[in-house]
């Protein structure tokens, strides 16, 4: 079985932590920080160098900040370590000023600090231009793996979105066909981030295109198939979630099997209420029902021996199928709160006769009205399946 932290993975949450805080924050911590240095130097006298210390402060603001910030923090850290040699001095500061060895040193460090500063800088802009590249090249694979139509079998209308953030992920879905009266719906998410994420993704997806038509009536050995080869071309700390089910139009029945994936649910009124839809709770909304759809076992990756369990369940005129990754439920607004299973259960509940598209329309809306216009800090994916009665609207 893998392992589930690397050193990889502790780095990644290092960088993470300072990534994720704001500019403003990010250089008035450098400042105090070089000011603490500083006087801890002071206190130490000569025979304890703080030197090396200096460039924590100078290499941080210069990566996440930028050249100018960068430029700025040093010429402070050069004027901390003169200012703290000419405090040392055994003559008088105005002697010590017009000592050349003084001078000399205030360059010398000076040229050192920004050195520093600019190769952190260039090394930044490289790394930028890099992840564009990966972006470009990752949203192409991603533009041509996902479907862009709604497909419709019978009662059943499926539609899915994937909404892209910054950062590249692992999202995706896919709806195969599988003869005249079975569809299969595919949602699933890698773990990280990055360009190895995005092609992982697509041999997964390719795996599955190639594996569902031949044992759509096996999805258990579907799973096993598709984890032991994913535990064998990747690292220790790839894994992913997946939900596959299988539609049968003939009998409305959806078979399935949950690797480890965000359940998704199946949104229903209750019987007393499903011929008074003109009826409803506060703001006019039918009380609404919902099934998890949690069976099945282990995330792929982890334990290539894992067996995994196939479940079923019936689907009924009026349902609806809401399948999303995780990016959208721990989408945050701007005190850090995250939107959560119950809101997005209280939007499809109040769009519930609506199409499949105009549901994803609606939560999408709602997703970013909550988070306040911000972009999204992961990708956001959502598959939504409705069983077609006379009141869904077109």
């Amino acid at each position: 079985m893998k392992s589930w932290r690397t050193p990889g993975m502790l780095g990644s949450s290092i960088l993470g932590h300072f990534g994720r805080q704001s500019r403003a924050m990010l250089l008035t911590k450098a400042y105090v920080t070089t000011t603490l240095i500083a006087a801890i130097d002071f206190a130490t006298g000569a025979e304890l160098s703080l030197l090396i210390f200096y460039f924590f402060p100078i290499t941080v603001v210069s990566w996440f900040i930028g050249k100018r910030q960068g430029i700025g923090i040093a010429l402070f850290v050069t004027l901390a370590t003169v200012l703290h040699d000419l405090l040392q001095a055994d003559s008088s500061l105005v002697l010590a000023i017009q000592d050349l060895s003084h001078v000399w040193r205030f360059l010398q460090r000076g040229g050192v600090f920004l050195l520093v500063s600019l190769i952190i800088t260039a090394l930044r802009v490289s790394e930028r231009e890099k992840r564009a590249i990966e972006h470009r090249l990752a949203r192409t694979v991603q533009s041509f793996l996902l479907p862009d139509t709604a497909h419709s079998l019978g009662a059943l209308t499926t539609f899915g979105r994937c909404k892209s953030s910054d950062h590249l992920t692992g999202d995706f879905f896919d709806l195969i066909p599988l003869g005249p009266t079975k569809l299969a719906i595919l949602v699933g998410d890698i773990c990280g981030k990055g360009i190895s994420a995005a092609l992982l993704m697509a041999y997964i997806q390719g795996l599955l295109r190639s594996h569902v038509p031949f044992v759509e009536a096996s999805l258990g050995q579907l799973m096993i198939s598709i984890n032991r080869s994913l535990h064998r071309v990747t690292a220790d700390d790839r894994f992913a979630t997946l939900f596959v089910g299988v539609y049968d139009e003939e009998t409305r029945l959806l078979t399935y099997v949950n690797a480890g994936h965000d359940p998704p649910v199946i949104f229903r009124r209750p019987a007393a209420s499903r011929d008074e839809s003109n009826r409803g709770g506060p703001e006019g909304i039918v009380p609404i029902e919902s099934v998890r759809l949690e069976n099945g076992g282990l995330l792929l990756g982890v334990d290539p021996e894992f067996d995994y369990r196939i479940s079923s369940h019936t689907l009924r005129d009026g349902d609806v199928l809401v399948c999303e990754t995780d990016g959208l439920k721990e989408a945050m607004d701007t005190e850090g709160q995250m939107y959560g299973a119950d809101r997005l259960a209280r939007t499809v509940a109040s769009h519930h006769d609506e199409s499949a598209e105009r549901i994803i329309d609606r939560v999408f809306q709602d997703v970013e009205t909550f988070v306040g216009g911000e972009p999204p800090a992961d990708d956001m994916t959502l598959v939504v399946g409705t069983v077609s009665t006379r009141s869904r609207m077109a």
